[in-house]
């Protein structure tokens, strides 16, 4: 087995490239559909896309589960018991699957009030839903138990490679549909191929890697208990993420209609992009740090916590000041004066990346341990305070309240107090220590992002492509200033072990 820092160098890497590849074509795809149809198509997608998200809690996130209970069989080398689990997971998945399927049927009738008003779009919606409901299923019917295997051996980045070998290919396959075939029906079609082109390269990859580890043998009744109370749990907090941004594309196309909706959708496509950078990075050290948890103990855990933490903070922080100086010029060039919104709803969109990135590493770790369980309240409550909040807000301040809901439950509750089950439950510590350093993070954060708006807002008089290339380098020169004098003022250690932390990353 690899050695955990050259596992998660590998995993960055190809994740980054991953999600810069992904970033791209997303951008691309979303530009020709409202160029060659409009941009209540944009609205139409991501109601679907919701409807599929809410539809495939029916995994209940047993595939991060998997992952998680395979570390240690892996760790010591127990092939008999890896047999054991993959015939478990394999079983498992295929139940999923076909009650994607079913679900996915059942709530087809309830479309058209989701949608409203459909003038604009001659196509069949049920044809174009189903397509979807089909590319949700495949990966569970099929493969998808490969990839729990793939991660828990700290290899996401064959994962990741195939994951962009198809994606390329699908998404350049869906520009000749849009573009020059205007087929929105082929263009739906192609995700249901691409994810089976994808299990058939997963099957194939993992065959020959772990030739070994093949489904075999039945699990014992005492890890089916575990993994079941570990999926109710992560089923919950998935409930909770898929309701944060479901809702919120519900609530906006029922009281304000399609076109608002794919207003909507446009933006939170630049904060969901940047924000899978994030995912990308916390889902690339998982394994490894679920290998960790295994093998060292909660104080050296906590040491690289608290690295990983202050790294990761560097990074968030420049991303928010890109955001904010660049997010408005590039919408307007993106899709045109006529889909902006104002300044201070694109504020929000920062605020709301900030408050959802700073617990990165925490859900690495969170999820390792797979406490899931032991935060299920806490996700409840944020579900139905959030469903609320974004009712009531939405009526009185529009997109506006609705972004304000959730930063507000997510910092609240997701943030605030499932970090206090992490700190009690595994580090045995009390959260001060990292809430001190959490508000000199947010300070530098603020203090970054208002000097690299002012200056790109109130100095560049340039518009266009020529005017991003400069806040760009604005922003940048403001970054480069910025963050690392204020972080070597108030953190003159950490960037010492850091130096070292990541010398031996270079080195691994």
């Amino acid at each position: 087995m690899d050695s955990r820092t050259l596992n998660s160098k590998r995993n960055l890497i190809v994740s980054v490239v991953s999600s810069v590849v992904t970033a791209v074509f997303g951008l691309v795809i979303k530009s020709a559909i409202r160029q060659s149809f409009s941009v209540e198509y944009i609205g139409l997608t991501s109601v679907i896309s919701s409807v599929i998200s809410i539809i495939t809690l029916a995994e209940f996130g047993f595939s991060s589960v998997a992952s998680i209970n395979l570390y240690e069989p892996i760790k010591d080398g127990d092939t008999i018991t890896v047999r054991r689990l993959l015939a478990y997971y394999r079983r498992i998945y295929r139940l999923i699957g076909a009650a994607i399927l079913i679900l996915g049927i059942f709530a087809a009738p309830f479309l058209k009030l989701l949608i409203g008003d459909i003038r604009e779009i001659p196509e069949n919606i049920y044809v174009l839903y189903f397509f979807y409901v089909a590319d949700a299923s495949i990966n569970y019917l099929l493969f998808g138990y490969k990839e729990a295997l793939l991660n828990a051996a700290q290899r996401l980045d064959v994962t990741r490679i195939l994951f962009m070998i198809v994606f390329i290919l699908k998404n350049c396959l869906q520009l000749v549909a849009v573009s020059v075939l205007k087929n929105f029906y082929l263009f739906a079609m192609l995700f249901a191929a691409a994810t089976l082109l994808y299990n058939i390269f997963l099957k194939i990859a993992s065959g020959r890697m772990f030739r070994d580890y093949y489904p075999d043998g039945k699990a014992d009744p005492q890890f089916r208990h575990t993994v079941r109370e570990q999926t109710i749990g992560l089923s919950i907090a998935n409930i909770m993420g898929t309701s944060r941004n479901s809702m919120d594309s519900f609530i906006i196309t029922s009281f304000f209609g399609l076109a608002l909706a794919g207003m909507y959708s446009n933006y939170f496509v630049i904060y969901n992009t940047v924000f899978m950078c994030i995912s990308l990075i916390v889902r690339s050290i998982r394994a490894s740090v679920g290998n960790s948890i295994v093998s060292e103990s909660a104080d050296k855990n906590l040491s690289d916590f608290t690295k990983m933490e202050f790294l990761l903070n560097i990074f968030i922080t420049a991303c928010a000041a890109y955001m904010i100086s660049l997010y408005q010029p590039f919408m307007k060039i993106w899709m045109g004066k006529d889909l902006l919104f104002d300044d201070y709803i694109m504020m929000l969109f920062v605020i709301y990346y900030y408050v959802r990135a700073i617990p990165g590493v925490r859900h690495a770790y969170f999820g390792a341990l797979g406490y899931w369980w032991k935060a299920k309240w806490i996700y409840i409550a944020e579900l139905v305070l959030n469903i609320a909040l974004n009712i009531i807000l939405g009526r009185l301040l529009g997109v506006a309240g609705i972004l304000i809901a959730t930063i507000f439950t997510d910092l609240v509750l997701e943030y605030y107090c499932v970090n206090t089950v992490l700190f009690r439950d595994y580090f045995g510590q009390g959260t001060g220590r990292y809430y001190a350093d959490r508000i000199l993070y947010t300070v530098i954060a603020v203090i970054t992002c208002g000097i690299s708006f002012y200056l790109c807002n109130r100095v560049i008089l340039y518009e266009g492509i020529a005017g991003i290339i400069i806040r760009l380098a604005v922003c940048t020169f403001t970054i480069i200033c910025i963050v690392p004098i204020m972080m070597f003022l108030f953190r003159r250690k950490y960037l010492r072990d850091c130096a070292v932390f990541i010398r031996q990353i270079i080195k691994a």
